[in-house]
């Protein structure tokens, strides 16, 4: 073997150890918890994504920020992936993987205002605080129905969104029954599940991976159907009781 290549091969892996190591940029909105826990990287959906991400050689850097601007993050140059993600924020189908994690969506109101949902359209009549950009994730009859309610408001922070219920500012509040759930419990109002009215109005909603490379999505996805096989998967449902 002749001395230049060597050296071509040498510098090859060198290159090919560098590429490895180089951070994944993965784009996921602000702290939801149990899904996403922002003070210690941490949270059923986070650590998901992060052991299947490393399974396919990818070194994931989580980058925080208000879920609302989240869809415009994967065009800029050094963003890598996008998570929680579907077909209404990222129509560009090849971009997305295979749905890997379920939210359900609903309506939470207090029994003592009479709250009548028995469908989408009727949430219309009353003040709502929803999640960001709930108006894209929930459909168009969604979108449509809050154009009308008395009050919309569109929250970064969803525990703000039981303040605002029980301190009486909205009669509804649109979020994922689990994140409520943790919420209620970390601010200690445990007392108050019997208060409260959850309304089953929306579809379970499905979210995948948006990526920048078409390569990516092929192997995320082989990787997610083999981790999703793992010991290790059944403990991380255990840990946060999914």
């Amino acid at each position: 073997m002749s001395k230049n290549i060597i050296i071509f091969i040498f510098f090859s892996l060198i290159s090919i150890n560098c590429l490895a190591n180089q951070p994944f940029k993965v784009v996921l909105g602000l702290s939801k918890p149990p899904y996403v826990i922002e003070e210690n990287h941490s949270g059923f959906e986070l650590e998901l994504i992060q052991q299947i991400l490393t399974m396919i050689g990818k070194a994931p850097e989580f980058i925080f920020i208000p879920y609302g601007r989240s869809e415009k993050m994967l065009a800029l140059p050094d963003i890598d992936a996008v998570m929680t993600a579907n077909k209404h924020i990222f129509p560009n189908i090849e971009t997305l993987s295979k749905n890997y994690i379920d939210y359900q969506n609903v309506a939470i109101s207090l029994k003592e205002n009479a709250v009548s949902l028995n469908r989408i359209a009727d949430i219309s009549h009353y003040s709502i605080a929803s999640f960001q950009i709930a108006h894209k994730i929930l459909g168009v009859e969604f979108a449509e129905a809050v154009t009308d309610s008395p009050i919309f408001i569109q929250v970064v922070d969803q525990e703000k969104q039981l303040e605002l219920l029980f301190l009486g500012r909205v009669e509804v509040v649109v979020m994922d029954l689990k994140i409520f759930l943790y919420y209620l419990n970390k601010l200690k109002l445990n007392e108050r599940e019997s208060d409260i009215k959850v309304h089953h109005i929306f579809p379970i909603n499905s979210y995948s991976m948006a990526f920048k490379n078409a390569d990516d999505v092929h192997a995320f996805n082989q990787a997610m159907k083999k981790y999703k096989m793992t010991a290790d998967y059944q403990k991380l449902i255990e840990k946060y009781n999914f």
